[in-house]
């Protein structure tokens, strides 16, 4: 069974890149910053993520490892389309360490936008798996 880790959380202001994919207006607008471990059987590390969450769409969140359908849900959001662009990648110094390969081998890269149904930005992830 496929399991998640937590491995570094913060809750900050937006950044100018936040903002853009989130498409947040609120000047100092909040999120919350997640890198988390994805495993597959047997404790092998499969994918390093980084998400951002608006934390206006998520009242109180201070932290979470469920993918972003479980966390909809909870928030009674319903989710609309989401939009990825995968691009291969060399795996960084922190790619390669938590993933176990060498550093520069080829990753893959997913960048994707979570939308409400109503086309509000809620979650942007960023992914490196093995290829």
């Amino acid at each position: 069974m496929a399991k998640i880790a937590l491995i570094t959380q913060n809750t900050d202001t937006a950044n100018a890149t936040e903002c853009t994919k989130l498409a947040l207006k609120a000047p100092h607008a909040r999120v919350l910053r997640l890198m988390r471990i994805r495993y597959a059987a047997l404790n092998h590390p499969v994918a390093l993520e980084v998400v951002v969450l608006p934390l206006d769409r998520f009242p109180g969140l201070t932290a979470d490892t469920s993918d972003i359908t479980e966390l909809a849900q909870c928030y009674g959001l319903s989710l609309g389309r989401a939009t990825e662009h995968i691009s291969i990648v060399s795996a960084t110094k922190n790619v390669a360490a938590h993933l176990g390969i060498p550093v520069g081998a080829n990753v893959m890269k997913l960048d994707r936008i979570a939308e409400t149904a109503d086309g509000a930005p809620i979650e942007w992830r960023v992914a490196y798996t093995r290829v």
